[in-house]
């Protein structure tokens, strides 16, 4: 559906590790994020007011079993993007400043 930009992860009491992921759809503006499970066909509605981690670490629990560790992680390419992209638009902004007040 879309990029995965943040995974759920929590594993069983026989160490076996179940992942759900968030998925962001960008064709839409504003973008969408969608929670997929990585095991099985469970996509949930988001409209509601529970939280994305909550759903995330029940399913987890309640569909696999997996009751314990449950950890969230940002996707690599996601953070290394905004490790750029912020720099570069703080450099615009003040450069933009700079020449709007000459």
């Amino acid at each position: 559906m879309g990029a995965a930009i943040r995974h759920f992860t929590a594993t069983t009491g026989q160490g076996q590790v179940f992942t759900v992921n968030i998925e962001r759809d960008f064709r839409y503006d504003p973008y969408r994020d969608f929670l997929v499970c990585a095991h099985c066909d469970w996509r949930p509605s988001l409209l509601t007011t529970e939280r994305i981690v909550d759903m995330a670490g029940e399913h987890l629990a309640t569909a696999h079993g997996a009751t314990s560790g449950l950890a969230q992680q940002e996707d690599e390419s996601f953070r290394k993007a905004r490790m750029v992209v912020l720099p570069v638009v703080a450099v615009l902004l003040i450069g933009l400043l700079f020449l709007l007040k000459s």
